[in-house]
């Protein structure tokens, strides 16, 4: 090596052993609690019984909640710092709200980018989790679709069919994974399901069973609905398509409307316009129906989502798998931790430790739960059983499972409250929200 080159090589050397100097140091400083990563964060002196598996609660930016809000940090003594941001169901000025990212099915947005697009119409959000499940991206051009249900200001934005694979709710007890609010306040918990029916007026009794609103359509969900909050195209590859117009828009949880076909599009990727919808049946199945539905043909289409309180819900959103029912651990969660995964092998992830998001509530209080993962000397994350293990130990009445991972993030107060695995916050397709009442709506 030459004379000149050394300076270089030492320039270097110094570089990466600073880089892992600073690394360390971020290590050290979270393995002991550092004040650096507790902005605004006391130690709670609060009188309630926390459970033994807390080392310690932290109150977070306290000089800034709003009657009936809180927004706590728990250290489980499992090694995780768990992020709960809570709301007095009693509160006045406080509501439980969603958001669909970008304002439609396809995309996703960040928590922070969704709650500030909505602040001048809907009301100043104090927090919001990520929600539903989905993809990030396919071959067919999806750039992020979520698989569960949305309900936002009453109308039916997504519903898929049951299924049990990774992302959707198995069609059991554990499966019943949507969360609602009806305009009376009351909190519900269930599998919902949409019982669509297309009926068409040519004097038979031709009816057409409906499976989803705005999900992907293909064999295991053969007949989709979708509306314009979809996107442009319904991004279908050969499926027959029918083109449904002079139609009541949007569709609700309890819904009857009249239309008529205006277009027939055998090779499917239908244009969805802005005053209508799309009707898709995958082809082996479109056989039976291509000869009974052309242009003009006229009908009605009905929506009664069961169970029948949902027909009245005004804002709804899906997770997979549900943890806790009745304040204790769902049936299914015990023996799914039993068996590390074993019992429900398209969810095994579950039974490892990963960042975790959830919602839960009680008859006094809504939770919104981000568990920091993935992070050694600060935090590694939960599995859904240790996760629904300490849920039912605070005193949580229900809840459920929501996306986790790197996607992980519990938004409050301004900022980001949480510390995502990736270091950033992630792009999402929808958010559950702890909303300001908004006293003058648009």
């Amino acid at each position: 090596m030459t004379t000149e080159n050394r300076p270089e090589l030492i320039r270097f050397i110094t570089v990466c052993a600073l880089i892992l100097l600073f690394i360390f140091l971020i290590g050290a400083l979270r393995a002991r609690e550092h004040p650096f990563f507790r902005i605004g964060a006391i130690k709670s002196e609060s009188q309630e019984t926390l459970p033994n598996t807390v080392k310690r609660r932290d109150e977070l930016q306290s000089n800034r909640w709003s009657e009936g809000f809180r927004l706590l940090r728990y250290w489980w003594i499992g090694g995780a710092a768990v992020y709960i941001a809570e709301m007095d169901r009693t509160a006045v000025g406080l509501q439980f709200d969603v958001e669909l990212a970008n304002n439609q099915i396809l995309g996703r947005e960040t928590i922070t980018g969704a709650t500030r697009r909505s602040r001048e119409t809907e009301g100043q959000p104090l927090a919001g989790v990520n929600g539903s499940f989905g993809i990030r991206e396919d071959n067919r051009g999806r750039g992020g679709m979520m698989f569960n249900l949305h309900i936002q200001n009453s109308e039916l934005v997504s519903i898929p069919i049951l299924l049990d694979r990774w992302g959707y709710s198995p069609p059991s007890p554990w499966g019943e994974t949507s969360f609602g609010v009806t305009p009376d306040g009351d909190f519900l918990m269930d599998a919902v399901q949409l019982n669509g029916k297309l009926r068409i007026a040519n004097g038979t009794s031709d009816t057409l069973s409906i499976n989803a609103v705005n999900q992907i359509c293909d064999a295991s969900c053969p007949v989709v609905l979708f509306t314009p909050r979809f996107g442009r195209t319904t991004l279908t590859r050969r499926c027959y398509e029918f083109t449904l117009r002079q139609i009541q828009l949007p569709l609700t949880g309890k819904y009857k409307s009249r239309f008529v076909v205006t277009a027939v599009n055998p090779r499917g990727n239908s244009v969805i316009p802005s005053d209508g919808i799309v009707l898709a049946i995958e082809p082996q199945l479109a056989r039976d129906w291509e000869s009974k539905i052309t242009t003009s043909t006229a009908g009605t289409l009905e929506i009664a989502l069961t169970p029948k309180k949902w027909q009245n819900v005004q804002h709804g959103i899906g997770g997979n798998l549900r943890l806790v029912r009745d304040g204790k651990v769902e049936p299914e969660l015990i023996n799914f931790g039993r068996s590390q995964g074993g019992s429900a092998y398209r969810h095994r992830n579950g039974a490892r430790r990963h960042p975790r998001s959830a919602l839960g509530f009680n008859d006094n209080t809504l939770f919104l739960i981000a568990v920091d993962g993935r992070q050694p000397g600060y935090s590694m994350g939960m599995t859904l059983y240790e996760m629904g293990t300490f849920f039912s130990e605070l005193g949580i009445k229900h809840a459920i499972n929501f996306d986790g991972g790197s996607s992980s993030t519990l938004w409050a107060l301004g900022r980001v409250a949480n510390s995502p695995a990736h270091g950033y916050e992630r792009r999402i397709f929808n958010v559950a929200m702890i909303r300001a009442r908004n006293e003058n709506p648009q």
